[in-house]
């Protein structure tokens, strides 16, 4: 059954986290997970990428915010507001209010404290979602990583693993340091 996967905003900024989710979504056509967010979520992350690099152009900018809603399977508008019981950060409640609307099963979030009894979805950190992803679907995740190599390949210093680990996916990075390495012995 395709999972309903609502994603947060602190996914969206983390250039790592964010390819992977969807290069994960484009390699498994759909077929495992389909991703949701709201334009409350997207803007937050528009901002929060416009604080922490103020010299970009504003092209950077809107280029890759029209990228996150051309891949998203939905992005939704109307959802409930409130408080939320359980969930002492009255920033995210706007997250769990779209996440309940999009009858998502899965909310993708780096944060913590979505420890609400009203949710009807699972709280996943990225490092637990790409696991999950590579339990289910090793081709996939392996096809990605075949599909990343070439970047990493021609860049010095940092590699894909060392990004995942400092993205905070240290079991992802393990899973996906074990494609490169078979890559290398099919290669070699």
């Amino acid at each position: 059954m395709t999972q309903r996967v609502f994603v947060d905003a602190n996914v969206l900024y983390s250039r790592t986290l964010r390819d992977w989710l969807f290069l994960l979504r484009v390699e498994s056509n759909g077929g495992m997970f389909q991703i949701h967010t709201s334009w409350d979520v997207i803007n937050e992350a528009g901002d929060k990428l416009r604080n922490a690099h103020p010299e970009w152009p504003g092209g950077a900018i809107s280029s890759l915010m029209k990228k996150i809603q051309e891949i998203f399977d939905e992005i939704i508008t109307v959802y409930p507001g409130g408080q939320v019981e359980g969930i002492s950060d009255e920033g995210d409640w706007h997250v769990h209010h779209a996440a309940e609307a999009c009858h998502a099963d899965i909310l993708l979030t780096e944060d913590t404290g979505f420890e609400s009894d009203d949710t009807h979805y699972e709280v996943y950190t990225c490092d637990e979602f790409f696991v999950e992803v590579e339990k289910s679907a090793p081709d996939v995740v392996g096809r990605v990583v075949k599909r990343q190599v070439p970047f990493w390949a021609n860049r010095g210093g940092k590699q894909l693993p060392d990004a995942l680990r400092d993205a905070a996916c240290p079991k992802f990075a393990e899973v996906a340091l074990k494609h490169i390495q078979k890559l290398a012995m099919a290669s070699g």
